[in-house]
């Protein structure tokens, strides 16, 4: 079973790498169209492939969630990594985009603004608010905060 990390990470890859695959293959900047409609689809067409993978009725992590916090935390690096292949990211600025880098991971508000250069704004916020909507429909039952372990007893007598 694929874990809240795992689904963090599933999560941004599905749908960071189709622009940064898109950016290796053209090295320019994408239609802005495409991309609003291609890194949603490729989001949620992974998540249902999760989602069926994953039925049963035991409480795990919600892939939805976990796998838009992904998208929103790592969003920083992947749209540096995409600006690096098309020649600027770490290639202009090594050091200064190393610091905007983790602002963006230690602050997620960042890739929002980053979103907004790369040409992903609009895709960003449709996952934002889809995701959780998505959760709230479908995976009611599954976590977001992890529960406490049963079984776990003081030891001190008194």
């Amino acid at each position: 079973m694929i874990g809240a990390k795992g689904l963090f990470l599933v999560g941004a890859l599905a749908f960071w790498l189709p622009e940064i695959v898109l950016y290796a293959s053209t090295r320019q900047a994408l239609n802005g169209k495409l991309v609003t409609f291609l890194l949603p689809s490729s989001l949620l067409i992974v998540y249902l492939l999760i989602s069926i993978l994953r039925r049963g009725r035991i409480a795990k992590p919600s892939a939805a969630i976990f796998m838009v916090l992904g998208v929103v935390v790592l969003g920083t690096l992947a749209m540096t990594i995409g600006a690096t292949i098309r020649g600027a990211g770490f290639l202009g600025h090594p050091g200064s985009t190393l610091l905007g880098v983790l602002l963006g991971t230690v602050i997620p508000i960042y890739a929002f603004i980053a979103a907004t250069y790369d040409g992903s704004l609009y895709a960003l916020i449709f996952v934002s608010i889809l995701m959780p909507l998505i959760h709230l429909l479908f995976e009611r039952k599954n976590w977001i905060i992890p529960p406490k372990k049963a079984g776990v007893t003081s030891m001190s007598g008194g």
